[in-house]
């Protein structure tokens, strides 16, 4: 089980769900939809998830064709994404993990869109 809420907790969800990867993704959308170097991401099966409270503080932004962000219309914290290509799942924002029962450290982890511009990211 993996609970996460935004910045100012207007929003909260629960996901039933095991993590199989994690997505640490450097797309120029990623580093300003986040304001960061990357988003660390998960996919969940929709059926799978489950908003707790803040229903009605969700926006949502299309970034690009069949790509939906929600966020938190308050704080502006991204929740999750959708995408039309795969309609049975959404992709979580790790950042905003506040308990989960598995351990995070040995899931698997996949960059993806690194921009040789941000070399200064490799240590």
């Amino acid at each position: 089980m993996i609970s996460g809420s935004c910045l100012c907790k207007a929003v909260s969800y629960q996901a039933d769900a095991t993590i199989e990867e994690l997505v640490v993704c450097h797309c120029s959308f990623c580093r300003k939809a986040t304001a960061s170097a990357y988003s660390v991401n998960a996919r969940v099966f929709k059926d799978q998830f489950k908003l707790l409270c803040g229903a009605e503080q969700l926006v949502s932004y299309s970034s690009s064709p069949g790509k939906d962000r929600y966020y938190c219309k308050t704080c502006h914290s991204q929740i999750y994404h959708t995408q039309d290509s795969q309609p049975e799942l959404l992709t979580l924002k790790m950042g905003l993990v506040d308990t989960t029962d598995q351990d995070l450290s040995a899931i698997p982890k996949r960059h993806i869109y690194k921009d040789p511009a941000y070399i200064w990211l490799e240590s």
